[in-house]
């Protein structure tokens, strides 16, 4: 039976999830429980709303379960599946049962993650500490010091300790606290949340195998098996090349002799090897800091990491096409394990509005030269309201993305609906295979998008392919887990959904190696050499399998997936016979 991307019937309902409230946090419309979610990031503070957790009612259940892969003459397996929808039923009218059993959920991948927002305020307090930076003690910004710091800074080292001085750091490098206005404006939340980086940036510097340690460890205790996350490097010395071999700012015309004249010297090659160091060194020195070397080795060292390149969009086209080519050039050649391009910093900014049609122009072009790179992209990550967006800006975003740059898959598409001839859209997405990643906290933070009035299930039902991500969990103070939380508490999500999003998120990953299933999106075969093996925590593939899957890191993480699925369900139905 074919199993695409289709909404269910909801199986619930959902009443007053509606908030005043506090995204700092996480976001309003949590059940109260999951503060206690204990996943990492969303300890303590995944949302706040209604102290009544019986604001979350379940209503006639929908058990309909399509058979996966290998499971087609397997009632064991379909009954374990159904008792899971049963369980995860019970759990939505117990949230704390609910943060327990999404905890225990495996969650497949993470494609939208950015590594510069996903650590907490609490470990970039210790990174400056260590370094000795200082921090202005009226704007949060960490400075390279040195100490003893200038007047009206402090050491670092002042905010590791309890006090208000830490608790205004950790406010002012996340969404902590952050209350937003009742009149629904999405300004203040969008502004404080990209205002962070800024006040923080100095900490992270020379951390990113810490970074990385630290997501490795979230990951693995909300059980993510892949990360791929958004990294820039050796953006500065490209900068002063490009300022010096080609000041002016290319056209749409100029793109090629833009790219030719940069590949051509042999000082961008210098800088494209640089990039590639620097990517393996960190990569080397998180699993050093892990201890991966040791046997057995943490579980954290399971956890597959791989790189997309980001290119900052508000800048100067030049280097926005300088930064595209280099990331092309990694990908390409898959040096420093990078796997994927994609563009970051706001949407709305003004040079990224501006210059938005010919951004998608310059990876267009990229892509027709080298096609095997695979592009995601933020795209759609507006609404009215925010300043400097109009009507307009709503209207292509999405459309541009996937028709002119080629997009592999889009991050946020939350403006859907306001595209031009949006369910045509929709259908060319669902024809190539272009997958939305949906943060779905970060839409509620930054944008003020939740509820019905999010596109989620507008995909769904167009058949679109989706997967849930965090973007940036440490300044969102939130994790995987909380947005599984928000997508069954909020968007109605059942156990087939969500176990259909996790598969997504692994099928569409830019991961090096061959798909385990036959068809992209398409969840009831697997490929030739895994055709009659079943997924099994008891037991191992046959021989041709085992071979496929140890050629390609791609299909060992969804055999991985499916087997803990099944090991998943068979704790669900057990302890609902134990009930």
């Amino acid at each position: 039976m074919e199993k695409r991307f289709r909404r269910r019937r909801r199986w619930w309902s959902v009443s007053a999830l509606a908030g005043t409230t506090a995204l700092g946090l996480a976001v309003g419309a949590l059940p109260v429980a999951a503060a206690g979610s204990g996943s990492g990031q969303g300890s303590g503070t995944p949302g706040q709303i209604s102290a009544d957790p019986g604001h979350v009612t379940a209503g006639p259940g929908d058990l309909r379960v399509t058979r996966g892969a290998g499971q087609s003459r397997k009632e064991p397996a379909e009954d374990e599946h159904r008792l899971a929808q049963r369980q995860l039923e019970h759990a939505v009218r117990h949230p704390a049962d609910l943060a327990r059993l999404l905890r225990d959920l495996p969650k497949g991948g993470d494609l939208h993650h950015h590594l510069g927002g996903a650590v907490r305020a609490e470990s970039l307090i210790a990174y400056a500490a260590r370094d000795r930076r200082c921090v202005d003690a009226a704007t949060y910004v960490v400075t390279p010091g040195p100490q003893p710091c200038a007047a009206g800074q402090r050491p670092a080292q002042d905010a590791t300790r309890p006090g208000p001085f830490r608790r205004q750091v950790v406010r002012a490098w996340s969404m902590r606290g952050f209350v937003l206005p009742p009149d629904g404006d999405p300004q203040p939340g969008h502004d404080h949340f990209f205002a962070t980086f800024g006040k923080f940036a100095e900490a992270e510097a020379g951390h990113d195998a810490d970074m990385l340690a630290e997501v490795a460890r979230d990951a693995t205790r909300e059980r993510t098996a892949y990360v791929e996350t958004l990294v820039t490097v050796a953006a500065e010395p490209l900068q002063r090349l490009v300022d010096r071999v080609h000041p002016a700012d290319p056209g749409a015309s100029g793109l090629a002799e833009f790219h030719d004249a940069l590949t051509r010297d042999s000082r961008f090659r210098a800088i494209v090897r640089e990039a590639a160091a620097a990517y393996d060194q960190s990569f080397r020195d998180y699993r050093e800091i892990l201890g991966c070397d040791r046997a057995p080795a943490p579980r954290a060292c399971s956890v597959v990491i791989r790189f997309d390149y980001q290119v900052g969009r508000a800048q100067p086209a030049r280097h926005v096409l300088a930064q595209q080519i280099l990331g092309f050039e990694l990908a390409r050649r898959r040096l420093g394990r990078v796997v994927g391009v994609n563009m970051v910093q706001p949407e709305d900014a003004p040079v990224a509005l501006r210059d938005y049609a010919l951004h998608m122009r310059m990876i267009g072009f990229l892509k027709s030269r080298a096609p095997s790179v695979h592009v995601s992209l933020h795209a759609g990550e507006l609404v009215e309201g925010l300043k400097g967006v109009g009507r307009r800006d709503l209207t292509f975003h999405i459309a541009q993305a996937v028709d002119i740059a080629g997009a592999d898959r889009i991050g946020h598409g939350v403006d859907l609906v306001h595209e031009r001839g949006h369910q045509a859209l929709a259908a060319r997405m669902r024809g190539r295979h272009v997958l939305v990643e949906a943060p779905l906290i970060s839409h509620a933070q930054i944008l003020r998008v939740r509820g019905d009035r999010h596109p989620l299930h507008s995909y769904l039902d167009a058949g679109v392919p989706l997967a849930l991500a965090t973007d940036d969990p440490g300044v969102s103070r939130s994790s995987l887990t909380d947005v599984f939380q928000l997508a069954v508490a909020e968007q109605r999500l059942g156990i087939e959904e969500l176990r259909t999003s996790a598969r997504a998120s692994l099928d569409h990953a830019f991961v090096e190696g061959a798909n385990l299933w036959q068809e992209q999106d398409r969840y009831d075969t697997f490929a030739a050499p895994c055709r009659n093996d079943t997924p099994n925590p008891d037991g191992r593939p046959g021989a041709a399998c085992r071979t496929f899957l140890a050629a390609s890191p791609k299909a060992a993480l969804q055999w991985r997936l499916e087997t803990e699925w099944r090991a998943f369900e068979r704790r669900c139905a057990r302890d609902w016979a134990h009930r």
